[in-house]
């Protein structure tokens, strides 16, 4: 059985520009079909007259799809159809995109946003890493850092651009927009970038390799490392989930006041960029099974320092900077360190099974953090999200010792 292509230590030639093609693609990608919703929702509240809670439906509906999709998409991506797979999302995405402009019903709204949903299991992160975790074997670690660095860029394009194309030709051209920029610019560069890689994937796709695919599945759903996998991040989903979403709200009940507690919730986003630069220095020099381990570890503490961010703001903003470092390396961190455990066979359907309780827990962890709210305030919304990362810590602990006594054992 031939294994996944190695390039060896580090990405070079047309595999380096192959990353950096989808690097470009999925910032686009990600810009239109995810994050134009959040860049658009002002627009849409003050147009539409619709609540609020209605309009979120339409995200949740989306993300929720993509989560029970995912099996399907790693079990394509297995099936060497990865390439396809990413172009078609990307196209597709887009072609919803057009629609939703012309949306005039709540119905219609959340219907097309749950549509969109199989556009973002087809093309977002899921798919793209565990594509190149299949395409591109040991080298992959440093390829996925690329590409979520890049990626980390889409909010930028997408805020500024969504406020300034809403006022300029309002919120339907500014879909209209993003759907054309998905269609004509990600679409190109995720198919360039795929097809690169895929030339030079010399995995054989037989109808035997198809069964040891599935058998490796098998195999991986009765490991406990695959559980330990299934519960520890999904942790950190409803732990991110619900004090993103929460955020200003939050600070505000800590005391500070509006324009401060935008300053510190906008730290977030650049400190992910951060930290995963930080890991391009130290990627060859530390496991990924360690670096995990440190991440779980200051997300527990950054709720701690929210907890009592009323004290002084210096811990607000040492929350931000924490959490927005260590959460903006899970996504780098979580198909690496599935093939390091569970191995390269059946990748894509194994990070696809995996994708789905990651998925759901952060669509429903803003539901999650409002109900906490109601029953005992921030307090003990902000309690439970620490306690959520301190139980997935405890997994990756568990994961961290089956895997040395695994390696000592061989």
């Amino acid at each position: 059985m031939t294994s996944p292509t190695d390039y060896g230590e580090a990405v070079h030639g047309r595999a380096r520009l192959a990353v950096w093609l989808l690097a470009s693609g999925q910032t686009i990608v990600w810009a239109g079909l995810f994050y134009s919703f959040a860049a658009l929702l002002l627009s849409w509240e003050e147009s539409l007259g619709w609540a609020k809670t209605d309009l979120a439906l339409g995200l949740t509906a989306a993300v929720l799809v993509s989560a029970i999709l995912s099996p399907l998409a790693g079990r394509i991506i297995d099936a060497g159809r990865g390439r396809v797979l990413l172009t078609t999302g990307c196209l597709g995405g887009a072609g919803l995109l057009a629609l939703l402009a012309g949306a005039d019903s709540k119905a219609a709204f959340i219907t097309l946003w749950a549509l969109i949903g199989m556009a973002q299991a087809a093309s977002l992160y899921e798919p793209c890493f565990a594509f190149v975790t299949r395409t591109m074997g040991t080298s992959a670690r440093g390829a996925i850092t690329r590409i979520s660095l890049c990626a980390g860029f889409a909010s930028t394009i997408a805020f500024p651009a969504g406020a300034w194309l809403s006022d300029v030709l309002g919120w339907r051209g500014a879909v209209l927009v993003f759907a054309a920029a998905v269609a004509a610019i990600g679409a190109p560069l995720m198919f360039a970038g795929a097809t690169i890689l895929h030339r030079g994937d010399r995995t054989v796709h037989t109808h035997e390799r198809k069964q040891s695919d599935r058998a490796a599945v098998r195999i991986a759903m009765r490991r406990p490392a695959f559980w330990l996998l299934a519960f520890s991040f999904p942790m950190i989903g409803l732990n991110h989930g619900l004090l993103l979403n929460h955020i200003i709200p939050i600070l505000s009940d800590r005391g500070l006041e509006q324009a401060l507690a935008v300053t510190v919730a906008s730290v977030i986003g650049p400190m992910q960029v951060a930290g995963r630069l930080a890991m391009m220095r130290i990627e060859h020099r530390v496991s990924a099974l360690t670096m995990t381990l440190v991440c779980f570890g200051g997300i527990t503490i950054a709720s701690l320092l929210l907890l009592n961010a009323g004290a002084s703001p210096a811990l607000a903003f040492g929350f931000a900077a924490l959490q927005g470092a260590a959460y903006g390396l899970t996504n780098i961190l979580k198909p690496v360190v599935t093939a390091e455990t569970l191995g390269h066979a059946g990748f894509g359907s194994i990070s696809g099974l995996l994708a789905m309780p990651y998925l759901a827990s952060f669509a429903i962890a803003p539901f999650i953090g409002a109900w906490l709210w109601q029953l005992g305030g921030y307090d003990l919304a902000i309690a439970c999200a620490g306690a959520m990362a301190f139980l997935g810590l405890l997994a990756v602990l568990a994961l961290v010792a089956l895997y040395r006594r695994s390696a000592y054992a061989a």
